[in-house]
């Protein structure tokens, strides 16, 4: 049962931010919102009427069905810093992980994060943020944006014991938006592959997506480029070729047809 308290003119509380909430009794509210990490709760703030006190109602995740969080302010430019001068924007974006925690925009943030520490190798420093994206939502870990950095990162560092990150990968197949999925089939091939089971990575990982998948352009060239290795490695050469012809027709200007022609 949702708590009801009456604020009147309580004080701003860091961390509520702007959203439109629809409830799972049918009603939507125009409010603001912030996570409550020791409840695991929701706090929406909302007026109660013409000109009435506002009320802060204590609502759990299952009580929600669908959540709008306005971006936060200057995030275009944010991301356009981000592009250009990544280390200027990293502060902040840093900040918006704990700002935005559990409000859609702490997995924006860490996939922005992502892709900077990436590039850079820095995969121990990518998992710090990402685990604190899912330690309050660990289907973030699935089916976010930013799942597949982590997945890449979890694999690079050798941190894959336990069977934690093949339950992520299982999650994504099943229940992820499709380009999450894609990705996380590739990755599944990464983990057999690095593990000595190439055949495997081929028929449970990049060949299933290479077939399932094939308009999701980023996961579709990547498994593509992938398989073709992997083949090389079977000494398969005629499917090789075939994946190798299939990534430069459908996929020229990918950065993976870009390394398979040596650009």
């Amino acid at each position: 049962m949702a708590a009801l308290v009456a604020l009147g003119a309580a004080p701003a509380v860091f961390g509520n931010v702007p959203a439109k909430v629809e409830m799972a009794n049918g009603q939507v509210y125009e409010c603001k919102i912030r996570w409550m990490p020791a409840s695991k709760k929701y706090a929406i703030t909302r007026a109660a009427g013409a000109g009435g006190a506002a009320v802060e109602q204590q609502v759990a995740p299952s009580d929600i069905v669908r959540k709008q969080i306005a971006p936060p302010a200057g995030w275009r430019e944010l991301l356009q810093q981000a592009s250009k001068s990544p280390d200027a924007a990293m502060p902040r974006l840093l900040q918006l992980v704990d700002e935005y925690k559990m409000l859609d925009y702490d997995e924006q943030a860490a996939y922005v994060i992502g892709q900077i520490y990436l590039k850079r190798n820095k995969y121990d420093d990518f998992i710090k943020v990402a685990e604190k994206v899912v330690q309050d939502n660990p289907d973030a870990a699935a089916v976010s944006v930013m799942a597949p950095l982590y997945w890449t990162s979890l694999i690079e560092t050798g941190k894959t014991a336990g069977g934690r990150l093949e339950k992520m990968l299982d999650g994504a197949v099943a229940s992820a938006p499709a380009g999450v999925a894609a990705k996380a089939l590739v990755a599944r091939g990464d983990l057999l592959k690095k593990a000595g089971r190439t055949r495997d990575a081929l028929k449970d990982g990049y060949l299933r997506a290479v077939f399932m998948y094939g308009r999701e352009k980023e996961a579709h060239a990547e498994a593509l480029y992938k398989a073709a290795a992997a083949f090389d490695e079977l000494q398969q050469a005629p499917y090789a070729d075939k994946m190798r012809q299939t990534l430069l027709s459908r996929h020229k200007d990918s950065p993976y047809a870009q390394k398979l022609r040596g650009n």
